[in-house]
Formats: structure tokens, C-alpha cells, sequence
């Protein structure tokens, strides 16, 4: 990763006061948290916004955000990237969809290089800084998709939460619940839904469930949760 060199002279943050600022970074204040704006002569409105971060405000964030990721990195169990805006897809940290928001210095580079000129829009240019999971905690997330680039291994190659209001019999099953994603009552994602089929037999009633995955059969007491049908 790119290399950043700081000469802080007298005012020089303390580790705790890097410390403190790793903490709010870790605690959600992310890169859109900047709240100055640049008046048309080019002076900050400080009275109303707060005054503009200092260039070495800034160069101790990156410090600390480049600490933060080094330290995730060098976990003895394998992590994995969620890039922390739009839908939890999940990476591998060398996946090249990915890889360039782990080196927080090129992240911030161009507002290091133009700070003379910089404005707040320019700072909702910088890529939020990651998540970085282990694996237990990616489980932990009532929904994701891992990447089809990277093919990270986990439990589902995609986990959906499902937002209906409890589980269903198979025996219920209708048209308008085809092509909906299904699940077990406890969390196990099953595919999308593609048929279901009750056969009535001399020793009672036979189920089939078809998913896109897989095919189970019962006697139609079995349960489901099924996904909210598509707008």
C-alpha cells in the first residue's frame, strides 16, 4: 500500500487523541460526516458549519483509518471486505472490487493534493472506509451476497432477510408465492421457489417442493418462510 509520511512538528496528536479518533471512525463517523461548506469568496461559513479540518486533521485520520484496516488485516482467522454502502455484497480482501478502499493513503490522496481548493462535495468523493469481518460476523447478518468474482467461502451464496410475518405450510403454497425466495423457519436459505406439488395417495398426501436448489418432499405439514413478493 502506499506510503505516508507525516511531519507533525509541535502540534503532533498524542496516541491517545489517535486513539480517540480510530474510535469514532470505528463508531460510524465516516467520511460524509464533514459538515463545513465553502462560500462563494472561498471563506468557510465556520458559524454555521464548523471550520474546515486542518491538512494535518486530515493526514491523522488516514493515520488512523490505515491503522485500523493493518490491524483487521493481520487477524489469524480470515476476514472479509463489505464495502459499506448500498447492498452487503461480500468480498475477499484481494478482490479487485474491493481491494483499492483498503489503501485509506490513495483513498485520500486527491484531498491531500488539492486541499488549497477543496470543498466539501469533494470529500463525498473519498470511498468509506470498509467493514472488515470475520466470518462468524458475516453469518451474523440477517442478509448478504458473496461476490461471484471472488467466491468467497461461506455458508450462502446469498442469505435474504425475510421480512413476512411468520412460517408457512407447504400445503399453502399458490401461485402468487412462485418465484419467491424461501427459507427453513430457522434461517436456512433454500433457493427461489419454482413448483410445488400435493399428490393425494392411497397412504395420504405427498408434498414436493422445487426450489431452484434443491427438491424436498413431506407430507405438506413441513414449513417455510417465504420473501416478500417483488415490487
Amino acid at each position: 500500500m502506499t506510503e505516508l509520511n507525516i511531519e507533525y512538528g509541535p502540534d503532533q496528536l498524542s496516541s491517545d487523541e489517535l486513539l480517540n479518533l480510530l474510535h469514532q471512525i470505528v463508531g460510524g463517523r465516516g467520511s460524509d460526516s464533514i459538515s463545513w461548506i465553502g462560500a462563494e469568496d472561498g471563506v468557510l461559513l465556520e458559524d454555521i458549519y464548523g471550520p474546515k479540518p486542518t491538512l494535518e486533521e486530515f493526514k491523522a485520520r488516514i493515520t488512523a483509518e490505515q491503522a485500523f484496516v493493518d490491524e483487521k488485516l493481520r487477524s489469524e482467522e480470515p476476514v472479509f471486505v463489505n464495502t459499506a454502502s448500498g447492498a452487503r455484497r461480500i468480498h475477499k480482501p484481494s478482490c479487485h472490487h474491493v481491494r483499492h478502499t483498503l489503501d485509506r493513503v490513495e483513498c485520500w490522496s486527491f484531498v491531500l493534493s488539492g486541499y488549497a481548493r477543496l470543498r466539501p462535495e469533494t470529500i463525498r468523493g473519498v470511498y468509506r472506509l470498509p467493514d472488515i469481518l470475520t466470518r462468524a460476523e458475516v453469518e451474523a447478518l440477517n442478509s448478504y451476497a458473496a461476490c461471484q468474482v471472488c467466491a468467497p467461502t461461506l455458508d450462502h451464496p446469498r442469505k435474504r432477510h425475510i421480512l413476512n410475518s411468520g412460517p408457512m405450510k407447504a400445503l399453502s403454497f399458490g401461485p402468487s408465492h412462485m418465484g419467491r425466495e424461501v427459507a427453513t423457519p430457522e434461517g436456512e436459505w433454500l433457493g427461489t421457489l419454482v413448483s410445488h406439488q400435493r399428490i393425494v395417495t392411497a397412504e395420504g398426501v405427498r408434498s414436493v417442493t422445487t426450489t431452484t436448489e434443491r427438491v424436498i418432499e413431506g407430507d405438506g405439514t413441513e414449513k417455510y418462510t417465504v420473501a416478500p413478493k417483488a415490487d
